[in-house]
């Protein structure tokens, strides 16, 4: 990078000079970052292993422990179907009567920030006789039971509550489980609704990421999970929001982050020559390749591009006539 800045960047240069060669650097370093094989595109590293080796190990314990009449049973519908972090004896999949699962939580500490929350899933009421959810349950052993709900009360912090009800195995007529589960309430602080439906919670999903990575993420992988364990289960709200965030990132995706990297790499090109100006020195070419490797190098983490989309859409939707 720093032989071609030496070739081609001058003091001289004006701000639609910069943003020329701006385009030429994009295209030389930074293009191959936005393609659909890029690096940190889509990661279900978590979910997939797991969900390959869910008949083939019940328990993720090293050392066989026995159930007991004090093991609890944890049921999961979101993240937990897929990202299980805490010890279990057995698990099974399943499903829960009168509830419908629905992205009407924001998530501000996993898949958001207080300042731009994520979306994740909760229940809400619905025809005891009509709509289930699928999901896993997970028997924790009385041992490890208070630890386990322990971490999980914190996990589940955001607005989630604790409560029972009965668990049915998934192609089995065996007895009904009873099951702890963590719901969402509309009562809490962090409950978005419906907010204009589908379209608007897709582009906020689109556009979030937080500490445990992009919010597209947990949508994927959620499907997936639902696709491997339930095949022919019909979720008819998260079917469609994984079409409509796919859309997003088919066709609006490639578009936005080139112009918003093509501004940035501006933005590193104009302070470089500012400062020279300013100082009445030469350009430091030193300085702005290595200003340039470390937008470079902050393009390799997860959760990168969503704040840069959003920024993006933002405009887009202020330069579009109402």
């Amino acid at each position: 990078m720093l032989c071609f800045l030496s070739l081609r960047l001058h003091r001289s240069l004006t701000r639609t000079q910069l943003s020329g060669v701006a385009g030429e650097i994009f295209r030389a370093f930074f293009a191959d970052l936005i393609t659909p094989e890029g690096p940190n595109t889509s990661t279900y590293p978590a979910a997939t292993a797991q969900l390959h080796s869910f008949d083939l190990a019940s328990s993720n314990q090293n050392v066989a422990i026995a159930p007991s009449d004090d093991d609890v049973w944890i049921f999961g519908y979101g993240s937990l179907v897929w990202k299980a972090d805490f010890p279990y004896i057995d698990r099974r999949r399943g499903f829960v009567w009168g509830f419908k699962r629905r992205f009407y939580q924001h998530s501000i500490d996993h898949r958001g920030m207080p300042d731009k929350p994520g979306r994740v899933v909760t229940l809400l009421p619905g025809d005891p006789a009509e709509d289930r959810v699928y999901g896993v349950a997970y028997r924790i052993a009385a041992a490890q039971k208070d630890a386990v709900l322990n971490h999980l009360d914190y996990r589940e912090k955001n607005g989630y509550e604790r409560c029972s009800l009965e668990f049915h195995e998934y192609l089995s007529a065996t007895k009904p489980i009873q099951v702890i589960m963590y719901v969402a309430t509309q009562a809490n602080d962090s409950y978005a609704g419906d907010v204009w439906q589908v379209p608007c919670i897709a582009r906020q999903i689109f556009t979030s990421a937080g500490p445990s990575g992009p919010n597209r993420d947990y949508l994927f992988n959620l499907a997936l999970a639902m696709e491997k364990l339930f095949p022919g289960a019909v979720d008819e709200h998260l079917t469609e929001l994984v079409t409509c965030v796919r859309r997003h990132i088919e066709q609006d995706e490639p578009e936005l982050l080139q112009r918003a990297l093509q501004e940035e790499i501006t933005n590193i090109l104009c302070e470089s020559v500012r400062e020279a100006v300013r100082e009445d020195e030469p350009l430091d070419h030193g300085e702005t390749s290595r200003r340039l490797e470390a937008l470079h190098q902050n393009c390799q983490k997860s959760g990168w591009r969503e704040p840069l989309l959003d920024v993006q859409l933002r405009r887009q939707s202020l330069s579009t006539p109402s």
